[in-house]
């Protein structure tokens, strides 16, 4: 890694013009790496019905990229300081497209579903976080909170779109084509940008690395506060509430009352809505102190579950609570990044950014797992829903009880 050159701090509009690129490459790779969040609960009843398995075995799949995440995501942030954020990103994608249509391959036994989904959390290693916020904190710095939003809008732009997508295709290609035409059509978006836009700027080939790029903590000196520790726990918990509340959507509102193609477009306002929350919290981070915006960001669920155990059966009801669902869905990955960014700075960022990355994605993995385990025990959603109230509260005051950001300097 080369010594900084530039040690003045950049505009805005200075980041913005060079750098615009790099978020538009490494948003399209976000919403790859969500595909597994966003399509796989629109394959749950047709799996139902052609193999007879149950809504947790199916969930079940998700656990092996969370277990492969939480066991390499730290050696991942390794890497990545080590050789660079592009250097893993484009064989990475190569091989989550292919994984992704690989999974047209289940057979009528569980473990070769189960098995694909393994093939398929190697690949996702290459997909996580880690890789697109440590690329994009290291072109920016004044505009970081915005830059980390729009990239994440990936997320939002699945959310809208892959439920709704993934319904056609089945409708017309069947399952098995879905998965075939999500891998080939991610792939033929996903790589040209990459390879033209994606970018590490702490191995800049300019010669100039900005001075933010390489201040913070050591990995050592981030390990023994009680800020990595707070967002590690915060990170685990809303996330795993998030993604089983997205996962389990469809199925939730078909419960509900609605038609299939009711609620698969009603889940989509959930990613309508989490493009807006997670701008708007962007733009907040860059102007206020992140730690009461993430805390507010991570409290929204508690009005959504509220608001469906409320109003059982109420269209309107669930509309609004998707829409409160979607803003937080917009916020909490933007503040668990960006406050890991501004605690631990760049000089270690993967590494330290690797165990919370850990503890996102174990929230991934056991959430939807937890959501459907409750489902087939008690025969509804409703327990889920009461649990999503304690845990959404939790996260709220873990984030906001972070404390003043330190000053990193650049050695």
């Amino acid at each position: 890694m080369q010594r900084p050159l530039s040690e003045s701090g950049p505009s805005a509009l200075s980041e913005w013009r060079t750098g615009w690129g790099l978020v538009l490459a490494a948003c399209c790779g976000v919403a790859l790496g969500s595909v597994q969040i966003y399509a796989t609960g629109v394959f749950v009843a047709p799996l139902e019905a052609e193999f007879h398995w149950s809504r947790a075995d199916i969930s079940a799949g998700m656990l092996a990229p969370s277990i492969f995440g939480v066991l390499f995501s730290p050696l991942l942030g390794l890497c990545i300081d080590r050789w660079g954020a592009r250097r893993l990103a484009l064989p990475g994608t190569i091989a989550m497209c292919a994984a992704t249509a690989a999974l047209s391959l289940a057979g009528p036994s569980i473990y070769s579903w189960w098995a694909l989904w393994v093939v398929f959390g190697a690949a996702a290693l290459f997909q996580k976080p880690t890789i697109w916020s440590t690329a994009v904190s290291s072109h920016f710095s004044t505009s970081r909170g915005l830059a980390l939003a729009a990239m994440l809008s990936g997320t939002g732009l699945s959310q809208a779109c892959l439920p709704t997508i993934t319904r056609l295709l089945i409708d017309e290609i069947g399952w098995r084509g879905a998965y075939i035409a999500l891998g080939g059509g991610f792939a033929a978006v996903v790589l040209p940008m990459l390879w033209f836009f994606f970018h590490d700027a702490r191995f800049s080939k300019r010669g100039v690395v900005p001075q933010h790029a390489v201040s913070g903590w050591t990995a050592r000196q981030g390990f023994r506060t009680r800020q990595f520790w707070q967002l590690c726990l915060a990170a685990f918990m809303i996330t795993g509430v998030i993604v089983a509340f997205v996962f389990h959507l469809v199925p939730l509102l078909s419960e509900m009352g609605l038609t299939r193609a009711s609620a698969t477009y009603v889940a989509g306002i959930a990613g309508i809505f989490s493009v807006v929350g997670r701008l708007a919290v962007g733009v907040m981070l860059d102007r206020w102190p992140g730690p009461p915006v993430g805390a507010v960001s991570v409290v929204l669920p508690v009005i959504a579950a509220g608001l469906l155990l409320a109003f059982p059966g109420s269209l309107t009801m669930a509309i609004v609570a998707i829409v409160f669902l979607g803003l937080c869905i917009g916020g909490e990955y933007d503040s668990v990044i960006y406050l890991s960014t501004r605690y631990f700075g760049m000089r270690s960022f993967g590494t330290l950014f690797g165990f919370v990355a850990a503890a996102l994605l174990a929230g991934v993995g056991l959430g939807p797992w937890v959501a459907g385990k409750i489902h087939d025990v008690t025969g509804s959603y409703d327990l889920f829903l009461w649990l999503v109230i304690p845990l959404a509260i939790l996260s709220s005051l873990l984030l906001g009880t972070l404390g003043r950001y330190p000053e990193h300097v650049a050695d």
